[in-house]
């Protein structure tokens, strides 16, 4: 009899132990698909997430709305005697206008609080100016005011036989503010007249061996979308000016190549 108690105690004791095993191993399953349970969920609300934000994201594209420049000094429809800068839209173009930009916003949520920033590459060292041109009456002075960096601000003077001039200064920097750009709807931006004032001064300095070293432009766009998230994208141009000695007016032309958008293939593209 004893013998037999002992046998159905142990048989007990596997009998637990067995149960004890297989309900660890169901609380593991449970927890494991718990968890993976959890790590799809969590995937799907970053999904949910990364769509809504790719729908909130502003998409801007800006793009040049000429094809070479045209400069000229004087000129009749120059207000104050400085230059005029124009463009020509095609290479059959009689009037050419003054060269504009198209911001288009290509995505389904408005950009706000635009900007552009313009940055010229400007290897070609300190503004100059053939001494033939002196008796024409164009020389480079300082303004007075000095940019970031704490330089001073150089200045083209243009000054007319007959009496009265304008002066315009010579910037590698520029910065265009926009207040919002609705989806599919397509902003003119100007192209800033200080800048292309700096390619008229390099065109005749180079004259027609165009300039030594490469003058990029880069525009850095910036916005906000609705959510508050800040994007950016850039566009990058080769800029060649040259003047071929015509005087009477003196005429400066220029191409204007784009370039890829990032040059280096990790370079930043959406922050």
């Amino acid at each position: 009899m004893f013998v037999i108690e002992a046998q159905d105690s142990n048989w007990l004791q596997a009998l637990t132990a067995v149960s004890t095993a297989a309900a660890v191993l169901f609380a593991a399953i449970s927890a494991w698909i718990s968890w993976i349970s959890a790590k799809a969920a969590r995937e799907a609300v970053r999904e949910a997430r990364l769509a809504r934000r790719s729908e909130l994201a502003p998409k801007l594209i800006l793009e040049k709305e000429f094809l070479d420049f045209q400069f000229f000094w004087p000129h009749p429809s120059s207000l104050n005697g400085e230059p005029v800068f124009l463009a020509r839209k095609h290479w059959k173009d009689s009037e050419p206008a003054p060269p504009t930009f198209s911001l288009q916003n290509f995505g389904q949520s408005p950009a706000l609080e635009v900007t552009v920033v313009w940055d010229l590459s400007d290897p070609n060292g300190e503004f100059r100016l053939p001494e033939q041109f002196k008796p024409l009456g164009l020389s480079i002075t300082e303004s007075g005011a000095v940019d970031q960096q704490g330089s001073a601000i150089k200045s083209l003077m243009c000054s007319r036989p007959s009496g009265g001039g304008a002066g315009l200064p010579l910037y590698r920097k520029w910065t265009t503010d926009i207040p919002s750009c609705s989806p599919s709807q397509k902003r003119t931006v100007e192209f800033p007249v200080h800048l292309l004032n700096t390619f008229f001064v390099r065109g005749l300095q180079a004259g027609p061996t165009m300039p030594k070293d490469d003058m990029v432009l880069t525009a850095t766009v910036s916005c906000y979308a609705v959510d508050e998230t800040l994007y950016k994208t850039q566009f990058r141009w080769k800029v060649i000016p040259f003047y071929h000695g015509q005087t009477s007016p003196i005429i400066v032309y220029g191409h204007f190549f784009e370039l890829p958008m990032y040059p280096k293939p990790d370079g930043p593209r959406v922050a």
